[in-house]
């Protein structure tokens, strides 16, 4: 594996961690929104006297927020799995490699 393909792959997991944390960002929103929609009394009684007059745009801020944070854990543990998977497999190829050229030299 050369340099050149490691700082590609590096760049792939950023953005995937990225684009799903604003994805999640986005769908927090919606479900906060549609939450306060639905029942800006429970949203109120949630988040205090702190959400004031504009209940939807409160949760929807607040619903981004946490999706972000979700969504960057999740996408980053993602992107973690995927690159033991990549070193796990790295380090199968190497050892097979190994013992195909041990059998080579002991043929010669």
């Amino acid at each position: 594996m050369n340099t050149e393909n490691a700082i590609k792959g590096a760049i792939w997991f950023f953005v995937i961690i990225v684009v799903g944390s604003l994805l999640s960002a986005v769908i927090g929103g919606m479900f906060g929104a549609l939450i306060a929609t639905i029942s800006p009394e429970f949203v109120q009684g949630l988040f205090g006297h702190e959400a004031g007059e504009a209940v939807v745009r409160y949760s929807f801020a607040v619903g981004m927020i946490w999706g972000v944070f979700i969504g960057a854990a999740v996408s980053g543990f993602a992107c973690f799995l995927a690159a033991v998977i990549k070193i796990l497999r790295i380090r199968f190829e190497f050892k097979k490699e190994q013992e195909a050229n041990k059998r080579e030299d002991a043929n010669n």
